[in-house]
C-alpha cells in the first residue's frame, strides 16, 4: 500500500471503531508511538507493536469514550496527519473532558513506523 492507501485505511478503522484490526493490518512490528503526556508510571513513548497494543488496552481500561471525530487524512509524501476530536471520561475520577489532537504518521514499505500525537495544553 502507498501512503494515501494506508492513511485512508487507518482513518476508516478509526471511524469504524476497529483500531485493533488497523494495528494488525497497517502498523510495523517496530512501531514507535509518541504521546504528548503519559499516565502515572507510564512512558509517553511506546516501542513495538506489543507495547502499542498494551497502550490501547490501558486507555480502554482507564477512559470511557463518549464520542470521537476523525478529520483527514492530510498527506505529504511518506507522512500523513489526522485531526481527532475526543470526548472522554476518566473512569477513576469521572472527570469528563473534550480535546482536539493532531496525529502525525510516518509510513515505510506500506506500514506505519511512527506516530506522534500533539495536543493543546490542558487547563
Amino acid at each position: 500500500m502507498n501512503t494515501q492507501e494506508v492513511a485512508e485505511r487507518l482513518c476508516q478503522h478509526c471511524r469504524d471503531g476497529t483500531e485493533e484490526r488497523g494495528i494488525e493490518e497497517l502498523y510495523s512490528q517496530d512501531i514507535v508511538s509518541v504521546e504528548p503526556m503519559a499516565g502515572p508510571g507510564r512512558d509517553p513513548v511506546s516501542k513495538g507493536v506489543d507495547a502499542l497494543k498494551e497502550k490501547h488496552t490501558w486507555w480502554a481500561e482507564n477512559y470511557e469514550v463518549h464520542g470521537t471525530g476523525v478529520e483527514g487524512p492530510f498527506i505529504n509524501g511518506d507522512k500523513f496527519s489526522v485531526i481527532f476530536d475526543i470526548d472522554v471520561s476518566e473512569r477513576a475520577s469521572g472527570q469528563r473532558w473534550r480535546a482536539k489532537e493532531i496525529a502525525l504518521y510516518e509510513v515505510e514499505d506500506g506500514k506505519i513506523v511512527r506516530e506522534s500525537f500533539f495536543m493543546a495544553p490542558m487547563a
